[in-house]
């Protein structure tokens, strides 16, 4: 019988017990297995008596220490593992990068406004106007005046100065009070007046405030007017976040025109484009 052999019948107990104690090796290994209290049991002399009658067999290929292998190590996966999530954040930052820069653009060439509609108007109603229209009738010079765009239920005056001979000699002035009862109102006036040219200007107030005026002048061969209105900045014409001011960014000031960009914009530019091309870079091995 061979060692192989005999080390199986060892593991699977029909080893003779004779056997047991004539190899040293193969007893301290069936005491490490079914332990010394089994075998004492079963008449197998014990380990001293046996080393006292036996020599150790110095050539067995076995020893009675019985050492487990390592369990292999399996490098080849670990870099896999590696690679795949380096993989993974490089295309994660090419996806931010490639996102920042279709947003950056788009507030500069479109207006993110446009999209998201996060600014709101000061004025609804839009630019407040006041409109004079002149006529005469013989020596009656009469002005209507039309106010567009005024907020109902707010108290608007109009104050007029009427002249003759240009500006030289004046005929007429007034004002007039009214609540707006309506998004428009209109008024009117006469004055007597015999020297051309005529002229007149007018302006239209809220609390005191000059918001808007109107003039100009009137000649039998010559009719010219002018009006002034109320700028009033909306939303639809500053589509574009100003990012200095992105805390502020239901004020209107905190909006401007498409087309024009800030220092901070194209900072954020430049980064995003970074990133992106980071992200599509391979790592060369």
């Amino acid at each position: 019988m061979n060692e192989a052999e005999r080390l199986r019948d060892l593991l699977d107990g029909s080893m003779d017990p004779s056997e047991l104690e004539s190899y040293t090796e193969y007893y301290k290994l069936a005491e490490r297995i079914y332990g010394s209290e089994a075998l004492d049991e079963i008449g197998i002399i014990s380990p001293k008596e046996v080393e006292e009658k036996l020599e150790p067999l110095g050539n067995s290929e076995f020893t009675h220490d019985v050492i487990l292998p390592s369990p292999k190590s399996e490098p080849k996966e670990e870099n896999l593992d590696a690679k795949g999530e380096t993989v993974k954040r490089r295309k994660f930052l090419m996806l931010v990068g490639i996102i920042g820069l279709i947003l950056i653009s788009s507030n500069i060439f479109v207006g993110i406004d446009s999209v998201l509609g996060l600014c709101e108007d000061t004025e609804e109603m839009g630019d407040v106007e006041l409109v004079a229209t002149p006529s005469v009738n013989g020596n009656t010079l009469t002005i209507f005046w039309s106010a567009k765009n005024v907020t109902i239920g707010e108290e608007y005056s109009i104050t007029w100065d009427i002249s003759q001979n240009g500006s030289q000699e004046l005929v007429s002035s007034g004002e007039i009070n009214m609540i707006a009862n309506g998004n428009s109102f209109i008024h009117s006036t006469n004055a007597t007046v015999q020297v051309e040219p005529y002229s007149y200007s007018s302006q239209l107030l809220l609390n005191g405030t000059i918001i808007a005026t109107a003039g100009g002048s009137y000649e039998s061969t010559e009719l010219s007017t002018m009006s002034t209105i109320q700028t009033t900045k909306l939303c639809e014409d500053n589509p574009r976040l100003k990012l200095t001011e992105i805390g502020n960014y239901k004020n209107i000031d905190s909006w401007g025109e498409v087309g024009e960009g800030e220092i901070i914009d194209g900072m954020l530019l430049m980064i995003f484009a970074f990133i992106s091309l980071f992200g599509m870079t391979k790592k060369k091995k």
